[in-house]
């Protein structure tokens, strides 16, 4: 079978063959760290192992494998790019706290749950809310002059009337230390 692009469509004979081999290189790649010894801590405080490691990677094969196999054969076959762009077309921008970071959790959701994915969920944060609003500088003497400037992302209000502050001119970088 072809994609696409001419390329050949790996067999699930051959999904399953790389998830072993990405296996296999995980344990020989962790295993000589480990020597037996505790790898981490558990949140119960239990020291975990290597073969506490491998048993609960080995949990995710299922897992992984309906992943894989949505990705690769399923619905969402050679549909990434396209979902991608959709989302960042329909979305745009998504500043912590706007109204497209909102819409953008709601689009996934739906998205996610109309794949037929399981345990797909929201769970409750906080998320801290600015909001750019016009910025605007002007030099008043020796006379008036507008200075172009940007406000960035969590930064302190000016107050309604305004700052004021001296200037100096800095002729060398070296002058701004």
């Amino acid at each position: 079978m072809k994609g696409p692009f001419g390329e050949s469509l790996m067999s699930e004979n051959r999904v399953e063959e790389k998830m072993k081999l990405l296996f296999l290189l995980a344990f020989v790649l962790l295993f000589p760290q480990s020597k037996g010894n505790p790898l981490s801590r558990g949140d119960d405080g239990y020291q975990r192992t290597f073969e506490d490691l491998k048993r609960e990677i080995a949990g995710y094969s299922d897992i992984a494998k309906k992943i894989i196999n949505l990705a690769v054969y399923g619905r969402a076959q050679n549909r990434s790019y396209e979902r991608l762009a959709l989302f960042v077309d329909t979305i745009g921008p998504r500043l912590s706290g706007s109204k497209n970071l909102e819409l953008a959790i709601k689009y996934m959701y739906k998205a996610l749950k109309m794949d037929g994915l399981e345990n797909i969920h929201l769970e409750p944060v906080k998320i801290p809310h600015w909001e750019r609003v016009k910025e605007s500088a002007v030099m008043v003497e020796p006379r008036n002059h507008s200075i172009a400037i940007l406000g960035l992302g969590g930064s302190i209000a000016t107050p309604p009337e305004g700052n004021q502050a001296s200037f100096r001119r800095a002729i060398l970088f070296i002058h701004l230390i």
